[in-house]
């Protein structure tokens, strides 16, 4: 019983310095590499000393362009509020700064553009809330019904045979159609927290802008040979 006592306590000291390291990571991530301030009031700029923070690998892209982490997104507060980051983190801005200021300008200048890419496009967008969730979405997925994948070889085929503008323009307004239906589709299944629903329709997604981009690419050889 003695045992039991002992162990028992050395396992909770264990557990106490654990969760004690952890913080004291945690905010060392968050500490100033100039002044080594523990204030966090500002994502770019140190609080105390004004200088530009490093950045983090667990960066939320939601986060950064301030929108609210859902499907349905503002596109114009999207834009507006990467336009007013970049205009204070752009590289140019520190061009009298240290070298360590104008590296960390450039790193946050990158993560700023692969977050408004991702969040801006509806199938990055959604992929990346999957992410953030733990499920991911390989290449090679083949997870949707052989019914679907049997209209998209239709449909891919109708596209290989059309030999005409107004062909290929009236594939893809019906495609367009579809494309639309199910990013409305995704707004409910995120909004319900339906993984696995989200994550199907993304797939299927995928493959209707593939051949949306093929028609896109086959009008655009036409109208070069015209």
């Amino acid at each position: 019983m003695l045992m039991i006592t002992h162990f028992t306590r050395g396992l909770e000291k264990w557990l106490q310095l654990t969760t004690i390291q952890h913080r004291c990571f945690a905010a060392a991530g968050r500490r100033c590499w100039k002044c080594s301030s523990l204030e966090v009031k500002n994502t770019f700029f140190c609080a105390s000393c004004g200088t530009i923070r490093e950045t983090s690998k667990d960066e939320d892209f939601f986060e950064l362009l301030k929108v609210k982490q859902e499907f349905k997104i503002d596109s114009s507060t999207l834009v507006q509020n990467y336009r007013h980051i970049q205009s204070m983190i752009h590289p140019d801005k520190f061009a009298q700064k240290s070298e360590q200021e104008k590296t960390l300008a450039l790193e946050w200048s990158s993560l700023i553009n692969k977050a408004y890419r991702t969040l801006s496009k509806s199938i990055d967008r959604g992929k990346y809330m999957l992410a953030l969730k733990g499920v991911s979405i390989s290449e090679e997925n083949t997870s949707v019904d052989k019914e679907f994948l049997l209209d998209m070889m239709d449909v891919n085929e109708s596209v290989e045979d059309a030999h005409s503008a107004d062909e290929l323009q009236q594939l893809g307004s019906q495609l367009s159609v579809d494309i639309e239906a199910l990013n409305s589709k995704l707004i409910h299944l995120f909004e319900t927290d339906d993984v696995e629903g989200a994550k199907e329709t993304i797939i299927r997604l995928k493959y209707m802008l593939n051949v949306e981009n093929t028609i896109k690419e086959k009008l655009l050889q036409l109208n070069l040979k015209s």
